[in-house]
């Protein structure tokens, strides 16, 4: 399976005025897009993953820093996050997904309000059968305890 990749997203974000770093990147959003090689050139992109790069702690890169390592850091980070595995499974799960009929033409539909949802549907669900009864079980006989006559004695 032979894929190519391209980086459509590469945003640094810098530190506000007044920051002890500000104007140097304190985070990259990183965006990576897959799709076969064998596709047409126009052919649209299945494959995408997208996470936020910071720098380690204590650096921050200015924005000429960032963007003379920016190669090697966008590959450095799709690589520690998994993402050329992940990349490549969106690409192989798109081959098999429905695509629209080719030489398909809509007709012209004329649409109808008054048509009544049918029964079962989301508009009119199908209500729930009625519950059985509840029938106690009878309660079991106590039995009769007879009980002796007494002798005066």
């Amino acid at each position: 399976m032979g894929n190519i990749y391209r980086v459509c997203r590469n945003e640094p974000l810098v530190h506000p005025e007044g920051h002890e770093h500000a104007n140097q990147i304190c985070e990259v959003v990183i965006g990576i897009e897959a799709r076969d090689e064998n596709a047409d050139d126009n052919a649209r992109w299945p494959g995408y993953v997208d996470g936020v790069w910071r720098p380690e702690s204590g650096t921050c890169p200015t924005v000429e820093e960032y963007k003379s390592q920016s190669a090697a850091i966008c590959n450095q980070f799709a690589s520690d996050n998994g993402w050329w595995d992940n990349l490549n499974s969106q690409v192989e799960f798109d081959k098999e997904r429905s695509v629209p009929a080719s030489d398909w033409v809509a007709p012209e539909v004329v649409i109808d309000t008054t048509v009544e949802p049918a029964e079962g549907s989301p508009a009119n669900p199908t209500p729930p059968p009625e519950p059985e009864p509840v029938v106690d079980p009878p309660a079991p006989e106590e039995p009769v305890v007879e009980e002796e006559e007494s002798s005066g004695e």
